[in-house]
């Protein structure tokens, strides 16, 4: 006996859910990160924090080959006209830099959340197709979030050399 699924729908009702439902999903959550405070992405602290084993943008380098790839992502500030471009960096000001690194936070947030919606689809799909969402949720965000902590990374890099830079011409 399966208990999945957990409320039993036609065929094609179960395919028009999960292919309406994930963008419902994906624009709530971004809308939610949008509305968000700055106030909550101000540091690098608990779920946004750099840890020593990303070398500082290295090991995405190294290990998930960003550079191959990240200029075919397409930044979902263009899509939706909403929110902060962050496809290249338009600036090298500092209060630029600390919001480009900000937004980093809010978008890495953004598709963290964006996973949790997969166990929705538990509710109407048999269990196989429920974890095909799941693997979608999964293989849709997290190269997302591995690039905002990779350009984070790169960024905060930037930032430092930048303040040492004028901290050092203030005093000369």
């Amino acid at each position: 006996m399966t208990i999945f699924p957990l409320i039993p729908v036609p065929e094609m009702v179960m395919l028009a859910l999960n292919i309406v439902l994930w963008p419902i999903f994906h624009i709530l959550v971004s809308k939610f990160t949008l509305a968000l405070d700055n106030k909550y992405f101000l540091e690098d602290r608990g779920l946004f924090k750099i840890h020593r084993w990303e070398k500082s943008g290295r090991f995405y380098e190294a290990f998930l080959f960003i550079r191959s790839w990240k200029k075919f992502v397409p930044d979902g500030a263009t899509i939706f006209n909403e929110g902060f471009k962050k496809k290249s960096l338009q600036g090298t000001e500092v209060s630029y830099l600390i919001q480009f690194i900000q937004e980093t936070r809010r978008a890495e947030l953004s598709h963290l959340l964006q996973i949790f919606p997969a166990i929705f689809f538990f509710i109407f799909n048999t269990f196989s197709i429920a974890m095909i969402m799941v693997v979608y949720a999964l293989a849709f965000n997290l190269p997302l979030i591995w690039l905002q902590r990779y350009n984070r990374t790169r960024f905060e890099k930037l930032l430092s050399r930048l303040l040492r830079l004028l901290n050092i011409c203030r005093f000369e």
